[in-house]
């Protein structure tokens, strides 16, 4: 998709208030797209909107959803009808992290990643791809989806099993959609990053045997480790949506996990078993 021409269109972004979801807002404003931010946070939603007004001058509007609310979400695809034919780039940003073994994560954890990662995902999709279905068969005109999804896609850890299947889940619908959506002149992009320094990495809720100081210890490094800030990383998004890449592992580790697994499976199991064992 080309974002040379973006006067007059229309980008969502779930997430958008805050963290990676703002910063990929921010680069989007800079080519000249006119933003609709997804959130929860009213006062947050508020502030990234001043900011980036100031900014940028593009039209940024707002408006408070909760991704696993269906209702919420519904609501959506009105706002987004008012705004616009429909969306012209989708970034689906809104996430949640907690650790712990799987006999120790709740069941109702297990629900609550799922309906925010994978099924506050689906509904936002729902919601909003039809109409850019329809419009692509009108005007031929390229659209892209962004799904932000995590290096524990495919860097299966001890510890993340409930986190790291939702983001596995990301990935797999990712590039069954991108099939079903590219007669239809839409893209689509599965951004698996390492652990970015944002506010979600404050907020990561440990159960169980985790739930110590050694392991907060550990999750703590990761995100402190991260070769890969925001801003960069927003970028590299921009630039998978111009070529139409389908995965992007982002930061040194997340790419050095992403090739070694493809070609030593085993070796790769045996060394994050050693590196990462809470």
């Amino acid at each position: 998709m080309k974002l040379s021409n973006a006067k007059g269109k229309l980008a969502v972004i779930t997430g958008g208030s805050s963290g990676l979801g703002y910063a990929i807002a921010k680069e989007l404003a800079s080519k000249g797209f006119d933003l609709l931010l997804v959130a929860r946070n009213e006062a947050q939603l508020k502030e990234a909107s001043s900011k980036l007004i100031a900014d940028s001058g593009v039209k940024v509007h707002t408006t408070s959803v909760d991704v696993s609310k269906e209702e919420d979400v519904l609501s959506l695809k009105e706002t987004v009808r008012s705004l616009a034919p429909c969306a012209d780039i989708i970034v689906n940003s809104a996430g949640i992290v907690s650790g712990g073994f799987l006999v120790d994560t709740p069941l109702a954890e297990w629900d609550r990643l799922y309906n925010v990662n994978v099924r506050g995902l689906v509904s936002v999709l729902k919601s909003l791809l039809p109409d850019m279905i329809e419009q692509g068969g009108s005007d031929g005109q390229e659209r892209h989806i962004v799904n932000i999804a995590s290096a524990a896609a495919y860097t299966a850890t001890g510890g993340m099993s409930a986190y790291g299947s939702t983001k596995a889940g990301v990935l797999a619908l990712s590039e069954s959609l991108a099939h079903e959506v590219a007669p239809s002149h839409v893209g689509v992009t599965t951004v698996c990053p390492e652990f970015v320094k944002t506010p979600i990495g404050s907020k990561v809720m440990l159960f169980g045997r985790m739930d110590n100081a050694r392991s907060k210890r550990i999750i703590e490094k990761m995100f402190d480790r991260s070769t890969i800030t925001t801003d960069e990383l927003a970028v590299k998004v921009l630039k998978a949506i111009t070529s139409g890449k389908l995965v992007v592992p982002a930061g040194k580790q997340a790419t050095i996990a992403y090739h070694f697994k493809r070609v030593m499976p085993v070796r790769f199991f045996k060394m994050i078993d050693k590196a990462l064992r809470f």
